[in-house]
């Protein structure tokens, strides 16, 4: 790894800790360099969410077929690690699949805005980080399926992983700390 991308593991390990995940332990054998997990109930998803982060660093030249296979392997760890209620009655599942490159290939940049995977109680969404230009790469539109949560799923994968949205956070939380000192 680099030194830019060792920096965006620290960082990314602070911010989804502020969000309240704890990073699991997993074999290199998992396809993942990080895992992240987050179970909380929520009114809004009709129970309990568990919320899977599972991040890779590929350096350069990763392909669509590459982040394809990723996110459907990290998706399955997450689905097989699980527990509660089955999926839809009482549970839903989440799992962010984040691909870290230092650049971007038009090709992958392409495939992220077609490629959005498709499951019952469950949602995989996929998001590409290019370090060398701190842009977040995601499925940009909403699925009629999807209509209820997509929006929360760009929010999310915005506030988690991309630089920028940590830097305005910052902003806020040390604006309100002065308002609430004063």
């Amino acid at each position: 790894m680099s030194d830019i991308s060792e920096k965006y593991f620290t960082m990314l390990e602070g911010w989804l800790k502020y969000y309240g995940f704890e990073a699991l332990n997993v074999h290199a054998e998992s396809g993942a360099d990080k895992v992240f997990k987050r179970s909380r109930v929520e009114v809004s998803k009709f129970g309990k969410v568990d919320c899977y982060v599972c991040s890779k660093y590929m350096p350069e030249g990763a392909t669509g077929q590459e982040l394809k296979v990723f996110s459907e392997k990290m998706y399955s760890l997450a689905n097989r690690h699980r527990t509660g209620a089955p999926l839809g009655f009482g549970a839903m599942l989440v799992v962010y699949p984040l691909l870290i490159t230092n650049n971007i290939t038009a090709e992958l940049a392409g495939f992220m805005g077609q490629y959005c995977p498709k499951h019952f109680a469950a949602a995989e969404f996929p998001s590409v980080l290019d370090l060398s230009t701190g842009y977040l790469y995601y499925y940009p539109n909403t699925p009629v399926w999807g209509y209820a949560y997509y929006a929360t799923y760009r929010r999310e994968s915005y506030n988690f992983f991309a630089p920028k949205a940590w830097e305005e956070t910052s902003k806020q939380l040390a604006q309100s700390t002065q308002t609430y000192v004063r």
